[in-house]
């Protein structure tokens, strides 16, 4: 009898210990792998989410900028889309449009936004968020369709052998590097809409 309880009070071994231990690891391990998705997948949000913002800020400036776009009409036959800041210059017919950075220096309008979506007054084209845009007839001297792409640079490109863009805002779209076609090295949001004119009656 008494060894029967000298047996069952005994302490755990070293394997047993060695056993808990290995098993207490393994679960951390997947939590800490777990956890790094999860603040990957969270920064990637937040970026998607902020350059959505982006592109939706600056659709809403040329809708603001068609306001003044309201002749020809009943009163005044002589297209007035030449007094927009956007629109007008940068308008082309199918075929022949091409991507532009937004700029206005005297609005401190740069096409450039801080992390947190906001303008960069400064002038200072290195990011993190860039903006293009394209701007085309859809009707002529009716309404245009607006495009307007919003990029920023892919983390964790060490090791890659390419070059990223330097500054990363100021690189003339369409020429090396081909930012545009560079989903390796940049995300991108892709936004569009159709700008009309508002006629004055």
């Amino acid at each position: 009898m008494r060894r029967t309880e000298r047996s069952a009070s005994r302490g755990t071994t070293i394997v047993e210990a060695m056993m808990g231990l290995a098993m207490l690891a393994i679960g951390a391990s997947g939590i800490i792998a777990m956890q790094k998705v999860t603040v990957v997948a969270n920064r990637d949000a937040r970026n998607i989410e902020v350059a959505n913002e982006i592109a939706r800020t600056w659709l809403e400036r040329l809708r603001a900028d068609a306001m003044v776009w309201n002749h020809p009409s009943s009163a005044n036959y002589v297209s007035d889309i030449g007094e927009t800041l956007w629109l007008g210059p940068n308008v082309k017919t199918p075929g022949s449009e091409a991507w532009f950075r937004p700029v206005n220096t005297n609005l401190g309008l740069y096409g450039v936004h801080d992390a947190l979506g906001r303008d960069n007054p400064t002038g200072s084209l290195a990011g993190p968020y860039c903006v293009n845009m394209r701007l085309t007839w859809h009707r002529p001297n009716r309404s245009i369709r607006a495009e307007v792409r919003v990029y920023w640079q892919r983390q964790n490109l060490a090791g890659t052998g390419k070059t990223l863009a330097n500054p990363l805002c100021g690189q003339t779209p369409g020429s090396p590097p081909n930012i545009q076609y560079d989903t390796d090295m940049y995300h991108f949001v892709h936004a569009t809409t159709l700008i009309n004119q508002n006629i004055a009656y």
